[in-house]
């Protein structure tokens, strides 16, 4: 593991800034220093991911970071931000995130996942773990988006997924909080928040998310010919060899990555009229990596399999007679494949692909969720002013909108004006650790107090204000 590329941040939050608040989406905690995703994804690379030896020539070929633009650790700190940000949804309840989760190598568990108004996608979520070295540089599972940057932008303007209709308002909606501006002007020099960054920034996040931290690296030496022996398991080891006999003619190079779409099989036909899903045609479907596949939890592009050993069967004894199927899943004489797989064979299969799972990606703070909730900003602008006030003073004696519950007890009371009151003049870098301990959020000047009743008071009078 390479510990000096991975950026934690502080393992102690103050408990008021992690208390869960109904109906908010909270504001970023970003370290005060950008986590070095270059680093991470690029000049720290393992040799047998970096150019100058034949295996990781053989990756660094498939690699689809267009000429204008490149990793840039603003860019993929933004891109983060953006990834996990539910505002991206039409009611603020959905995240590119809620269906790609860390903690399943970036893909759902769910055979589909849920849209922003409980609607079900039609397919299973894909992994992107090496979404980089794709060689095809086409995404999505049929490949209709011919880039990285492409598609990064169809799931939120996706009316089952996300439900964005119109990309002008998000822009509209992102560039209100205080603390989008600042990140677009690190990321590409100016505050301005368009789409069109929104998509160069998510890219740069995604392709950023390498995997050469799981078991099966710890084989490669600098320089040298990989110790198999000396790393896994004899069952792993025996799964290897399976494998490479057997699997990487589609599932190539040490990334375990496919250049060409595939039809394996899963369906007797591929036909529209019938209802089989064509895929990118003639039921061909795209390959993601196998990084972290045994946490994946469900497989196949409509989710049809939950386990590993369910997929392993299927290509032991039931790919199926398809008119268009993949020639390296036919036999001479026109028939499917069948590799009839023993048990023990099946058995070390599972356990090579274990070997796959990078704990690295899976966990890395660089990689998480940055969102916490700000304490008294009642609006998620990523700033305590009076507008938030204003959404306490709506919100006070009622338990339907709970954006104003500061203190999470449930209803919208005195108590959380004193929240406000008390974090007045707070943003978003309040939560910026500093020397390893997060900076402690600004107590509020008696001049700011005064300032802000005054513009509260002026624009009409609340139901109730309590003193203090």
């Amino acid at each position: 593991m390479r510990t000096a590329t991975i950026v934690a941040l502080a393992a102690a939050w103050p408990l008021g800034q992690l208390t869960a608040k109904a109906q908010t989406v909270g504001v970023p905690a970003l370290p005060a220093d950008l986590a070095d995703f270059v680093a991470y994804a690029e000049t720290d690379l393992p040799a047998h991911f970096r150019p100058g030896t034949p295996s990781g020539a053989a990756i660094a070929a498939l690699d689809n970071t267009p000429a204008d633009n490149p990793l840039t650790n603003a860019g993929a700190t933004l891109g983060r931000v953006l990834f996990y940000d539910p505002r991206l949804s039409h009611n603020n309840s959905t995240a590119c995130a809620s269906c790609h989760q860390q903690e399943h190598g970036f893909t759902d568990p769910d055979p589909v996942s849920e849209g922003f108004d409980g609607e079900l996608t039609d397919r299973n979520s894909m992994g992107l773990a090496n979404a980089r070295y794709n060689g095809s540089g086409a995404f999505f599972w049929d490949e209709r988006s011919p880039t990285l940057e492409h598609q990064v932008l169809q799931p939120i303007q996706n009316p089952v997924e996300m439900g964005i209709t119109d990309l002008g308002d998000l822009e509209a909606k992102l560039a209100a909080t205080d603390f989008y501006p600042q990140l677009f002007e690190q990321a590409f020099g100016t505050p301005e928040v368009t789409s069109e960054r929104m998509s160069a920034a998510m890219s740069q996040f995604v392709r950023s998310m390498v995997s050469y931290n799981a078991k099966f690296d710890q084989a490669f030496r600098e320089g040298g010919p990989p110790d198999f022996g000396s790393v896994l398991t004899v069952s792993e080891e025996r799964g290897h060899q399976l494998f490479a006999d057997r699997c990487d003619g589609c599932h190539r190079t040490n990334a375990q990555v496919s250049v060409d779409t595939h039809n394996i099989g899963l369906d007797l036909i591929s036909d529209e009229e019938l209802g089989t899903d064509e895929g990118a045609g003639d039921g061909e479907f795209k390959v993601p990596s196998l990084r972290n596949v045994a946490v994946r939890g469900t497989y196949m592009h409509d989710g049809r399999f939950d386990s590993l050993e369910d997929v392993i069967r299927f290509y032991s004894t039931g790919i199926r007679d398809n008119p268009n199927l993949d020639p390296l899943l036919t036999l001479p004489n026109g028939r499917p494949v069948r590799f009839n797989f023993i048990d023990q064979e099946v058995a070390d299969l599972i356990a090579f692909l274990g070997t796959l799972t990078d704990d690295v990606l899976l966990t890395s703070e660089m990689f998480s969720n940055p969102f916490v909730t700000l304490a008294g900003d009642y609006n998620d602008d990523g700033l305590v002013d009076a507008d938030d006030y204003l959404v306490w003073r709506e919100a006070f004696g009622g338990t339907d909108n709970l954006a104003a519950d500061g203190n999470g007890d449930g209803l919208v009371d005195s108590s959380d004006y004193s929240v406000w009151r008390d974090n007045l003049g707070a943003t978003w870098e309040s939560l910026m650790p500093s020397d390893a301990a997060f900076a402690a959020v600004p107590a509020p000047s008696g001049a700011a107090l005064l300032v802000a009743a005054a513009w509260c008071w002026r624009s009409r009078r609340p139901r109730k204000l309590p003193a203090g």
